[in-house]
Formats: C-alpha cells, structure tokens, sequence
C-alpha cells in the first residue's frame, strides 16, 4: 500500500515538472515593448503634476504608456487590470492635486468600466 501511495506522488509529481516546464512566456520583456513603440525606460517618478491624458499606448495587462502633453510615463499596476487591453478611455482618481502611486487608473469601454491601483510611475524617453 504504501509504494503504491509512493509511485502515485512521484507521478503526480513528474506530471507537475512537465507542466511547469510546458509553460513559456512567450511575451516580449517590457523594455522590447517599450522599444516597440519608440521608448526607452527612465528614473521612478513620485508625482506627476500635470496627469491629463493626451496619448496612451497599452502594453499587457499590468502595464501603460501615457502623455500629457509634455512627457510620457509608464504606468505600472498593482495587478493585473484585463480591462485595460479592450480600453477606449483612460482618466485617473488621484488622492491629491498629483497623481501618484497606489492612486487609480480608470478604464473605460461601452460595456465597461474598471478601477486599477497604479503601482508604480516611470518616466519614458523616445528612443535614438
């Protein structure tokens, strides 16, 4: 009874190691992305002041480009935000006068509509 209870755990176990090595993230490093689409990753900003949307570029579920205007910035998310991939509308819910991190990220779309934390806020540079 007992081997029979041994050779089933080193199945399962060896059924897990095949899946484990089955999955591959076949995503491009968010850097690649950045350089995608003409960016290259800068210094970790505290605020931005002036956060008005004026462009922005989805990049995976955790991860926005957007600019005011004057700059651009890469909005990191506390998780993953599915919402965002099918966005037609970015605004923000800032705490204060600036937007900050752990402020929110609204998304919108005709059926949808999704609040999600803001981890962490770059700045971005174009390419050369």
């Amino acid at each position: 009874m007992k081997l029979r209870m041994i050779k089933a755990c080193f199945v399962q176990l060896a059924v897990l190691s095949l899946f484990a090595c089955a999955v591959v993230n076949d995503e491009p490093a968010l850097d690649e992305r950045l350089a995608e689409y003409g960016y290259r990753p800068g210094e970790n900003v505290e605020k931005v002041d002036s956060y008005q949307v004026g462009d922005w570029q989805y990049l995976d579920e955790r991860h926005l480009i957007f600019g005011n205007g004057e700059d651009h910035y890469l909005l990191s998310l506390n998780a993953n935000c599915p919402a965002l991939q099918s966005a037609e509308h970015l605004a923000f819910k800032p705490r204060s006068a600036a937007l900050r991190r752990l402020d929110d990220a609204i998304f919108s779309n005709a059926t949808t509509l999704a609040h999600c934390e803001i981890e962490a806020i770059s700045k971005v540079y174009p390419s050369e």
